[in-house]
């Protein structure tokens, strides 16, 4: 038999490697993304440090044992091959999934006021940018103003539609932070961003044929629930999409002709708005109430359901606990709340 060992990367990761596969392969098979550039000739790049453990390097020769708190070593991924278990520490390790996050300066594009106080902003990545900037449907980035102040707006665009990002921000005029972003935004040629952000995101690719996706978004919320709509949308995926919106008033929806069209031209896509205060929406003939009420209403069921949303953490929590009362798992929801305001129990 084949002897396998584990590679424990950073403390944190673990990948089995088997005997005679170099650590690079072992780490590429199993999802991870480091620092390489063997094929282009460029050596040296994918060197790493070992903390522990035995390998023989074909290139440049070398036959290691390092020992429980000896000095570490260094050696190449491309070419070491594992002996024993081993324990190293690598430097800009990306894990399966995870993409580089990167700084840059992008062109403003254009700036549309979408309602009353919700604008539509859209960044022109520069060349440079279009052929290394990735990020996944749901992912968001954070706006960097010129004296250093930040804010995190989700990209309402899908990765697979174009080389634009698109945001929708919410002006409001009680708010320091946000008048000061429009008004960059609005008066400059530029802004620096800085992207990808966020582990609340969905690859078409990894979605079980049975799996029904749950998209439920309250204001601007909806930016992100675009993102990953329009993704799976690009992809042809078959899975069955409910698309919730809730608002306090009808006046707060927002580009609400999209969803609808969505929903027009594919059997797959089912669209729920909701207004909680119907009394000062008078022309408002829809669906009333909260978002969560109106979610657990349509579903007897939460088997084999993905729950992606995004809102206040008040709204947040309040769906997952209507959707816990359906027997709903934690574990299949997904919102950048549980990362930036997590929840005492």
């Amino acid at each position: 038999m084949t002897d396998r060992y584990a590679i424990t990367i950073n403390d944190e990761h673990v990948v089995m490697a088997e005997s005679g596969k170099p650590i690079l392969d072992s780490l590429v098979t199993a999802g991870y993304k480091m620092r390489s550039s063997c094929r282009n000739g460029v050596c040296e790049i994918c060197q790493l440090s070992l903390l522990q453990g035995s390998i023989i390097q074909r290139y440049p020769e070398l036959d290691l044992i390092v020992e429980e708190g000896h000095q570490p070593s260094h050696i190449f991924a491309c070419t070491a091959v594992p002996r024993s278990d081993l324990w190293v520490k690598i430097e800009g390790l990306l894990r399966p999934g995870e993409l580089l996050v990167k700084k840059l300066v992008c062109d403003i594009a254009a700036v549309e006021q979408l309602s009353s106080d919700v604008y539509r902003v859209r960044l022109h990545l520069p060349v440079t940018g279009r052929q290394a900037i990735e990020f996944h449907a749901g992912q968001y980035l954070e706006m960097i103003l010129p004296d250093g102040r930040r804010a995190a707006f989700s990209i309402g665009s899908a990765p697979d539609m174009s080389s634009d990002i698109e945001l929708h921000i919410r002006r409001m005029p009680e708010g320091e932070l946000s008048v000061a972003i429009m008004e960059h935004l609005q008066t400059n040629a530029s802004v620096e961003i800085e992207l990808p952000k966020g582990d609340c995101y969905l690859e078409a690719g990894s979605l079980n044929a049975s799996t029904t996706v749950v998209l439920a978004a309250a204001s601007t919320g909806f930016s992100q629930i675009k993102s990953i709509a329009e993704h799976l949308l690009a992809n042809q995926v078959s899975n069955p999409i409910h698309i919730y919106w809730g608002a306090r008033v009808e006046q707060d929806f927002y580009l609400e002709k999209l969803p609808l069209q969505w929903a027009s031209e594919h059997a797959n896509v089912h669209v729920h708005f909701t207004v909680s205060e119907p009394g000062n929406s008078p022309g408002w003939a829809g669906r009333t109430g909260l978002l969560p009420e109106a979610v657990i209403a349509d579903f007897d069921s939460f088997d084999d359901v993905e729950v992606f949303t995004s809102g206040s953490p008040a709204m947040v929590y309040a769906l997952l606990d209507a959707c816990e009362t359906k027997g709903f798992d934690e574990a299949h929801m997904h919102s950048d709340v549980f990362a930036y305001a997590p929840r005492n129990k």
